[in-house]
């Protein structure tokens, strides 16, 4: 008499991947706000522009993760953006009341220490649910250290935050044409069939 056999690694559902338009959304962020402050540089003497740029980028990265959770709502979603989109839109309004370089300074430290902590939750949660979580966990809290270290120079904050948003974004852009977990994807919701 053959014996029962029970798995339990074909029992759970795969993770269903984001539309490569979606990926592209929080790259064209990234990007377009990398080359915006570097292309600014005349202004950058202004705390009131250093805020204003800071806010208008950490504000669309968190509206890029928003789009993210929308589009995997039908699927049974994945809080992970939407706790990184809540927390990048608050941190944005937050820079607003920042009067100081310190205080400007502290605020985008505090962004990219949360988004680097939950990017690295992620990666523990869900593993492979996010497959550039560890490099952009890892930027993140690069991102800031330097920032912290800097704190006193609004300038040298905006570059490093841009210089942040650059190489995240062609890392991202790099990562949204890899047809590699696609392939993983589509084979391990075709083996579940």
């Amino acid at each position: 008499m053959p014996a029962a056999v029970s798995t339990t690694a074909g029992s759970t559902t795969p993770e269903i991947p984001v539309s490569r338009t979606v990926k592209l959304v929080r790259v064209a962020v990234l990007l377009i706000s990398g080359i915006a402050i570097a292309f600014s540089a005349p202004l950058h003497e202004q705390l009131a522009f250093d805020r204003g740029m800071a806010a208008l980028t950490i504000g669309a990265i968190g509206i890029a993760h928003l789009v993210e959770w929308w589009s995997r709502r039908p699927a049974g979603g994945d809080p992970l953006p939407l706790l990184l989109g809540i927390a990048s839109c608050a941190l944005a309004v937050g820079l607003a009341f920042t009067g100081s370089a310190i205080a400007f300074a502290m605020v985008v430290a505090g962004w990219a220490v949360v988004s680097a902590i939950l990017e690295f939750l992620g990666t523990t949660v869900r593993p492979g649910s996010r497959q550039d979580a560890i490099f952009l966990g890892a930027t993140g809290m690069l991102l800031a250290l330097l920032v912290v270290l800097v704190r006193n120079d609004q300038v040298a904050v905006l570059g490093f935050l841009g210089a942040y948003a650059v190489l995240a974004g062609v890392f991202l852009g790099i990562s949204a044409f890899d047809t590699r977990q696609e392939r993983a994807s589509r084979d391990a919701i075709a083996g579940d069939r």
